[in-house]
């Protein structure tokens, strides 16, 4: 039987850690599986601070949210490690933390499908009407895959 694989959207959200135990769940009695966790950045931007007071405050804005990326990351090795814990192997599950270039919805599309993940496994944030008119991420990831499975945790 060939490897099932298994991308988890992964934003450090309680639905998010839905999305995990359902996995946890699901899928750690099968020895063929490859979980991995993914979570799309927005880069911090570099810039030249000169002598000012305005650019050195500014500076210290982008240094606190280059600090923020690295404890997310540190974040995504927590909820690897949450799944090792529960059941699979450290070779069963791996992380993706990549920089944001395009919209999150053409980056797990992307993601999906070049490196030829079978399953899916997204949550669903009730509630918000503004989604109704926005539309959200999983339902766009839906319709926008083929021949994937996509789960949908709520």
């Amino acid at each position: 039987m060939a490897t099932q694989k298994i991308l988890v959207p992964y934003n450090f959200t309680s639905y998010d850690q839905k999305a995990l135990d359902f996995v946890a769940r699901t899928f750690v009695h099968l020895k063929d599986v490859e979980v991995t966790l993914l979570h799309i950045y927005t880069s911090v931007p570099t810039i030249e601070a000169r002598e000012s007071p305005v650019m050195a405050k500014f500076q210290r804005n982008l240094d606190y949210l280059s600090q923020k990326v690295k404890e997310q990351e540190a974040g995504l090795k927590e909820a690897r490690q949450y799944l090792v814990q529960n059941g699979f192997t450290e070779n069963q599950v791996s992380y993706l933390y990549k920089p944001r270039k395009k919209d999150i919805i053409g980056e797990i599309v992307d993601i999906a499908t070049k490196d030829n993940f079978n399953i899916v496994v997204m949550n669903r944030k009730p509630g918000k009407v503004t989604r109704f008119f926005t539309g959200s991420v999983f339902s766009k990831v839906v319709s926008a895959l083929k021949d994937k499975t996509v789960c949908i945790v709520s």
